[in-house]
């Protein structure tokens, strides 16, 4: 009996041990190497001047802050393009209007791709700084396909996204945000002496002024050189006389009226719609503008086509097709619009001639 009661003890014992023992049972605890903005970006290298930047200006303790925050960062290849090598380009630059430019890489809320809508064209966020930015997501083809996700913001594409932070979320970008925040379409022409001609075509025809509104506009501005090319000079235009030329359709060919058209925007098309060429007619006219830009390849550097026909059918007379990579004259964002730098002319003055 006594050796009953001990072994049935002894069961009794390894019962109790064994339930309340759980090898396989682990307990998920937070990431710790989860950081908070500042110091996530100042732990990747390839972000050091954006870093730098953050310091210029006195941002790095708000980011580490509790946010949340959605950080646009640019690489460092994105700087090196203006110019920016070293954080000690930083100090020849005016700390201010710095300030103002990394406070639109900063968003305060977090955004994730999630939260943009799918196939969404310049839907807008508030920045840091004040103004809007604007976020475009091509996702995926009404038709099918699997979703590519291509993201812009402000024109400049997300090459990395959705990295996870404390206090937020991060994406980097393959260029730098340089909105002209309190410079409308007009003043921006009008400071650049390789528009004059142009300014002064528009000028001429009465098309100047309205630039300074609300608009939208988008302009694709030719320099004096490309208006040369078809024949327009300081020196002509001052001979032209107004009454015999139709203005919107010599110069309003270059003015998109009511649009805020991005280069990218084209790209988001050709996924949205599988068909990257916008069309519009110009105002008050049947002369047809086609707009399309594309990555070249090998090196992926975007450019961008625009061809004028009289017509919306191509078999409609083509009279100009111009082609113009990008390059830092482009998505010139005002506050009432953006300017496109044009290689080329697109209208010669005896193809504007009232009849």
């Amino acid at each position: 009996m006594k050796q009953f009661k001990y072994v049935f003890i002894m069961v009794l014992s390894i019962m109790f041990t064994g339930s309340c023992k759980h090898d396989d049972l682990s307990i998920a605890k937070p990431n710790e190497n989860i950081r908070p903005a500042a110091d996530f970006i100042k732990n990747n290298y390839d972000m050091r001047l954006f870093y730098a930047a953050l310091k210029k200006v006195g941002y790095t303790d708000q980011l580490n802050g509790a946010g949340p925050f959605t950080i646009l960062v640019p690489n460092d290849a994105a700087f090196n393009e203006l110019g920016i090598y070293n954080p000690s380009d930083f100090d020849k630059m005016n700390v201010d209007s710095l300030k103002k430019v990394i406070a639109y890489h900063i968003l305060p809320r977090k955004l994730r791709l999630s939260d943009i809508p799918t196939n969404g064209v310049d839907v807008r966020y508030a920045t840091l700084e004040g103004s809007e930015l604007y976020a475009s997501l091509a996702s995926q083809n009404p038709t099918g396909g699997s979703p590519v996700n291509n993201l812009y913001f402000s024109g400049c594409e997300a090459e990395r996204k959705d990295v996870v932070l404390a206090n937020g979320a991060l994406h980097v970008l393959n260029k730098v945000m340089k909105p002209h925040f309190s410079v409308t379409v007009q003043e921006w022409l009008a400071k650049r002496a390789e528009y004059s001609v142009f300014v002064a075509g528009l000028k001429k025809f009465g098309l100047w002024d309205q630039l300074a509104t609300k608009g939208p506009f988008t302009v694709f501005a030719p320099d004096n050189q490309g208006l040369a090319s078809v024949g327009i000079t300081e020196t002509s235009l001052k001979t032209m006389d107004a009454e015999k030329y139709l203005g919107e359709l010599l110069f309003g060919t270059y003015m998109m009226y009511g649009k805020h058209f991005f280069i990218s925007d084209s790209q988001v098309f050709s996924v949205i719609n599988a068909n990257a060429i916008y069309r519009y007619f110009l105002k008050d006219s049947s002369y047809l503008i086609d707009f399309s830009s594309g990555k070249e390849y090998p090196d992926f550097k975007v450019s961008y086509v625009i061809t004028l026909r009289t017509g919306p059918s191509y078999s409609d007379q083509l009279l100009k097709s111009v082609s113009s990579k990008i390059n830092a004259k482009n998505d010139n964002l005002c506050n009432n619009g953006l300017v496109h730098h044009l290689v080329d002319g697109l209208m010669r003055p005896e193809q504007a001639i009232k009849k």
